[in-house]
Order: structure tokens, then C-alpha cells, then sequence
């Protein structure tokens, strides 16, 4: 009897004593270091085919994400606007690289933030596929809820992109070409306006 009381007492003391070495040793109740806040990455896939590369870029516009919208695209990308928007102001396409084409995109999401419906439509598309390069021939719609009265949120046209593998083995469009269709306003128009 006077054994099963030491143990109790014994018992009645660890037990304390284990839970405050164990709170104390990983300092549960001490402040911490903030954490970075999660960055919204979007959806993007690893371009492993040319097609994803086009899904890509479509989900960078339904969501505005400028940063997906970038990584779908060459660093030594070549941009060939419009006949229409060329004329009407050149030397906004001289030297036309990835950056600009991110500047925009970020400046056209910005205008349109929070807002729903983005979304790029493509139709009677033509497909050209060799080994390392893939092109894209189609008419597009894009929309874009920005908040800009002075432009159309509606645009349409004809697109060529140049897709290319890259010594990573990942797509990227090298090469893009905007054509007017009609008397529609084109990406080319969207482009020139956000990128001033």
C-alpha cells in the first residue's frame, strides 16, 4: 500500500513536471516570425506540349494573371501588330519584346481587376506541327472587362502564334502575329492603348 501511494505521489509530480519541460522546450506560447503571405499563383501548367502553352495563356486571361501570362511567352518574343495599329502609331511596336508584352498585361489586369467573364474564344483554328515548332493560325475574341470607357471590351481578329520548344523542352510562343478581321477593334488596339 505504502508502494502504490510513493507511485501516485511519484505520478502526481512527473506528470506536471513532463508537461511544463515539454511546453517550455518548444515555446508554444512564444511569439514567431510572420510568414509570407501566400502568393496567388493561378493555374498554370507545365508546358509540356504546344497545346498547353495555349491553355495557358487563355486561363492567364480569364484569371488576369500577368505572371502565367509572361511565362507562356519567349524572352526574345517578336510581336507583329495590326496593318491598322502600326500606321496609326509606330513607334509604340519598335522593339517589341516579352516586356512590353508583360507591361501591358499588367496595366490591361489592373483595369479590369475584380472583375469576371475574361476570356479568350479561339475559332477555325489551323494547326501546323513539326518536331520542335508548333504554329497556330485562328480567329480570336478576346474580352476583357477593363474599366476604360474609351476602348472596347470586346476585341477580334486573327492570330499566328509561333510555339517553339526550348532547350528545357518547354513551349513558349516565339512568335506572334495580329491581324484585323473587318472594322473590329484588334489585340493590337488593346496593346497600344494599355502599354502608354
Amino acid at each position: 500500500m505504502i508502494a502504490d501511494m510513493r507511485r501516485s505521489f511519484c505520478l502526481r509530480l512527473a506528470v506536471p513536471a513532463f508537461l511544463a519541460l515539454s511546453l517550455s522546450a518548444c515555446d508554444v506560447f512564444s511569439p514567431r516570425s510572420p510568414e509570407h503571405p501566400i502568393e496567388d499563383v493561378g493555374t498554370f501548367v507545365q508546358p509540356d506540349t504546344p497545346d498547353q502553352v495555349v491553355d495557358n495563356i487563355r486561363t492567364a486571361v480569364a484569371e488576369l494573371n500577368a505572371r502565367n501570362y509572361r511565362r507562356s511567352f519567349a524572352d526574345d518574343l517578336t510581336f507583329t501588330p495590326t496593318t491598322d495599329a502600326s500606321a496609326r502609331d509606330p513607334s509604340v511596336w519598335t522593339g517589341w519584346s516579352a516586356q512590353e508584352e508583360e507591361s501591358y498585361f499588367l496595366a490591361l489586369a489592373e483595369a479590369a481587376r475584380l472583375t469576371a467573364d475574361n476570356e479568350l474564344g479561339l475559332s477555325d483554328v489551323e494547326q501546323t506541327a513539326g518536331a520542335a515548332r508548333f504554329t497556330i493560325d485562328a480567329s480570336y475574341t478576346l474580352r476583357v472587362n477593363h474599366r476604360r470607357a474609351d476602348l472596347p471590351t470586346t476585341l477580334q481578329g486573327r492570330l499566328v502564334w509561333t510555339i517553339d520548344q526550348g532547350e528545357d523542352g518547354l513551349w513558349r510562343v516565339t512568335s506572334w502575329t495580329d491581324r484585323t478581321v473587318g472594322d473590329a477593334a484588334s489585340w493590337s488596339d488593346l496593346k497600344a492603348a494599355f502599354i502608354k
